[in-house]
């Protein structure tokens, strides 16, 4: 999924970050300069974020909201809900965003608030590495009411930057 993001990056006017942030064993700065590294020369900026401060911001801004909203359309027997409903009540620091692509409009600042992402998608349950093309996990996106989807993250970014070029193509 990396590197079909910095594949986007190189051919248009698309600016790619990472934010790498330690949220399993082995999730370290080293690990992510190599991860890096592997993705060969781009314009996309890495950042490893030891503290988890970008995780904890997007979440008190935007996500814990998302996350009720998840919990109000989802069915009461999905599998997901009681971990959806943990993450709501987690103070942020205990539950930082990882596993998410957001997307911003050209212009986008952060200043007092992190800024709100035109579109966005986070993984709320994985599967496993499957069959190229097959569901890897289930999505949430912003279009919550829809509810959640079998994805896996080639699809999910394929669609955000489809859905990005065409809210700021000219």
């Amino acid at each position: 999924m990396q590197k079909e993001i910095v594949k986007a990056g190189r051919s248009s006017d698309v600016r790619v970050y990472f934010v790498w942030l330690p949220m399993l064993p082995g999730d370290n700065e080293n690990e992510s300069r190599s991860i890096a590294r592997s993705l060969g020369p781009s314009r996309a900026r890495h950042f490893y974020d030891p503290h988890r401060r970008a995780g904890i911001a997007f979440v008190e801004d935007h996500f814990h909201g998302y996350m009720r909203e998840a919990l109000e359309v989802l069915p009461k027997e999905h599998p997901l809900r009681e971990r959806l409903a943990q993450r709501v009540e987690a103070p942020a620091n205990e539950s930082p965003l990882w596993d998410a692509v957001m997307f911003f409009a050209p212009g986008a600042d952060w200043n007092s608030k992190s800024p709100r992402p035109d579109w966005w998608t986070k993984q709320i349950g994985f599967y496993g590495e499957g069959a190229p093309g097959k569901p890897t996990g289930q999505f949430l996106r912003n279009q919550i009411k829809d509810g959640s989807v079998e994805s896996d993250w080639f699809a999910e970014t394929r669609e955000g930057m489809k859905l990005m070029s065409t809210r700021v193509s000219p």
